[in-house]
């Protein structure tokens, strides 16, 4: 039953456990749990998802090699509206500063910035004061998309939204474009 109920508990969250928290949930101790793991991980090899342990604990996810023909299939619900607007910020700006990140979204994108980080889809970089933040290797794995791609697909959307601007409302003073609803632009789940 243990070893159902780490599986049980891999599935339903969003975010990695550490094998302290599955160790709460099932009662065992660490080296149970590891054990476990590790069964799970021997019996997930020939399925469609997988087990894998990362730096932050343990998780679920779909292989890697799949992931293309079914990233359609998720609205990503794990990242919600502000992670995704940081994301697609990032993606479009990229290398862009935490603190033009914070100047444009508010002080929440600190939070949300912390758990892009966490899920490994942008890294920092100290410059200063601040940081520099940019996309990993783990983000073209997530979305399924090589980050070009997606980076073109942000361009055409913010076209089309500055194009809708231009006729309600004057550009800005200093030309620069607005990300207000860059949500509305995000095509991550338009495969």
């Amino acid at each position: 039953m243990p070893k159902n109920l780490i599986e049980a508990a891999l599935f339903m969250s969003s975010d990695v456990l550490s094998v302290e928290q599955i160790s709460r949930i099932t009662g065992l101790k660490a080296k149970e749990v590891e054990e476990r793991l590790a069964e799970l991980e021997k019996e997930y090899a020939e399925r469609g998802v997988e087990i894998v342990q990362g730096p932050e604990g343990w998780g679920m996810r779909v292989k890697p090699d799949i992931l293309p023909k079914v990233a359609h299939l998720t609205p990503y619900s794990d990242l919600r509206g502000g992670h995704r607007r940081t994301l697609a910020l990032v993606a479009y700006k990229e290398p862009v500063t935490q603190s033009e990140v914070v100047r444009i979204q508010g002080n929440k994108a600190y939070g949300y910035i912390k758990k892009l980080v966490k899920k490994g889809l942008i890294k920092t970089e100290k410059q200063g004061r601040t940081k520099i933040l940019m996309l990993t290797k783990e983000f073209e794995r997530y979305f399924g998309e090589e980050k070009e791609r997606i980076k073109e697909m942000l361009q055409q959307g913010m076209e089309k939204t500055g194009e809708k601007k231009e006729k309600a409302e004057e550009p800005g003073e200093d030309g620069e474009k607005t990300y207000s609803d860059i949500a509305e632009v995000i095509p991550f789940d338009t495969n």
